[in-house]
């Protein structure tokens, strides 16, 4: 269990560096593979239509909508009950309500996506938004992990929605003004020209040490600099650290 609340809370520390849908792609998915999946997908909705955020193959995803499984999706649809997770298997096809509905079971099936589960969160007007992490082989522990932390996988789900609804579609409203930096990408810069390693911030932080690199990588990439050192000295160039 520690273990799992260390990843959770480098997934939420990420969280705060992603401003991007690729940066919260990287970021959803490296938390899946932490918690033992394969893939993840989050399913929300914008003015403009359907949002999906996902590390499936595309060729999957492109499918998927071209086919227009998004309307029909139990996962998607008004839960008629309370429950907040749905648990699902692509072998259950034989429970679909409809040949279309089944034709989706056996075309996951096709991708490898075989079972997994999904947070439905209520959004606006009477949607739903979903957050999906997938396998493809179902095992007796993956089962048992699930029971035992259903709690800590809903406010993954949650937590994600909130960030992604607050972050995505505003990216383009600041001014050109603003930071390139987080103030946790510029914390591990200022702790890097410091003296100390990945090891030494991830202590810090009580995140992994490749959580510290998410966001020195993210820091190098946003200053267009070459190397970590290059970046430290852009920021400092340009202010952005004490």
């Amino acid at each position: 269990m520690k273990d799992v609340k260390r990843a959770c809370n480098e997934f939420v520390d990420c969280l705060h560096s992603a401003h991007t849908e690729d940066d919260f792609r990287r970021v959803a998915e490296r938390a899946a593979h932490a918690l033992g999946f394969r893939w993840f997908a989050y399913f929300g909705q914008r003015v403009n239509g359907p949002n999906l955020i996902s590390s499936y193959p595309k060729s999957w995803t492109s499918h998927y909508f071209r086919e227009g499984y998004h309307n029909i999706d139990p996962v998607l649809q008004e839960p008629r009950s309370t429950n907040r997770m749905f648990l699902w298997d692509g072998r259950e096809a034989r429970s679909a309500k409809s040949a279309k509905e089944r034709r989706l079971f056996d075309d996951a099936l096709s991708f490898k996506i075989r079972t997994g589960l999904t947070v439905r969160i209520p959004s606006s007007q009477n949607q739903y938004a979903a957050f999906t992490l997938a396998v493809d082989d179902r095992s007796l522990g993956l089962d048992r992990f699930i029971e035992t932390s259903e709690d800590v996988l809903y406010r993954v789900g949650l937590t994600y929605h909130a960030h992604v609804s607050a972050k995505i579609g505003r990216v383009s409203a600041g001014s050109g003004m603003a930071s390139p930096l987080t103030q946790r990408e510029r914390q591990c810069l200022a702790w890097i020209s410091d003296g100390k390693t990945m090891q030494d911030i991830a202590e810090l932080l009580n995140v992994t040490p490749r959580g510290v690199k998410f966001h020195l990588d993210n820091a190098r990439r946003n200053l267009a600099a070459l190397t970590l050192p290059h970046a430290v000295a852009l920021a400092f160039r340009q202010g952005l650290l004490p």
